[in-house]
């Protein structure tokens, strides 16, 4: 007679033979999981499993499963080195595909959702110096093509984000770091509209932060 114990892991491997029988993969479907593993490790698209999963009309965990034997686990990411860091820092103000392209080019690769998860780390974006053109624009009182007029005319520098955005979508996002806001102030001031602006922020920009500093 058997024990307990025998008969779970009796009942175990029945479960398990079951399973191989139920749930076979060919190679179209084994490709299918390679690019969710793939939009989830490289770009931290959650989603991504799941959905392959209701695809495929298999449970997620079964999918779960696959990657292991296919060896899509996520691994552990080497330790950073300072030239990527010093990389990252410089590149800021960029998304994190472009400051991965930015990586890229040196020589080294990380992934888009490693790229996220160092500069959230670092805390980086909450504390760059600069403005996107519409932040720039309620800053000024003004509609954000005027900044863009500004742009565009050569009055006030700026540096395209690396954003993916369609042209319909408006296009790469405009950069414009503190500096050259400071500087278009000083070298256009008929241009800006002191009716319009937010009153202690450029109180604060043409005084370089001194404003009621005694």
């Amino acid at each position: 007679m058997k024990s307990a114990t025998q008969a779970k892991a009796a009942d175990l491997q029945t479960l398990e033979k079951r399973s191989r029988r139920k749930y076979c993969f060919t190679p179209a479907m084994d490709e299918e999981i390679r690019r969710a593993y793939h939009l989830y490790i490289e770009y931290n698209n959650r989603k991504a499993i799941g959905a392959c999963a209701q695809n495929l009309g298999y449970p997620k965990w079964v999918i779960n499963r696959r990657a292991g034997v296919l060896g899509l686990a996520r691994i552990k990411e080497p330790e950073w080195s300072k030239a990527e860091v010093h990389v990252v820092e410089k590149w800021q103000h960029l998304t994190d595909a472009a400051i991965q392209r930015k990586l890229k080019a040196k020589g080294f690769r990380r992934s888009v959702n490693a790229v996220r998860r160092k500069v959230q780390r670092l805390r980086i974006k909450q504390n760059r110096d600069g403005y996107s053109a519409q932040s720039l624009a309620g800053a000024f009182g003004v509609n954000c093509h005027k900044v863009i007029y500004w742009i565009n005319h050569k009055m006030l520098v700026a540096s395209r984000r690396g954003t993916a955005r369609s042209e319909s979508q408006g296009g790469d996002i405009y950069w414009i770091t503190h500096a050259d806001v400071r500087e278009f102030v000083l070298t256009r001031p008929d241009e800006v509209d002191l009716r319009k602006v937010e009153k202690w922020w450029f109180l604060d920009l043409v005084t370089n932060g001194r404003i009621g500093v005694r």
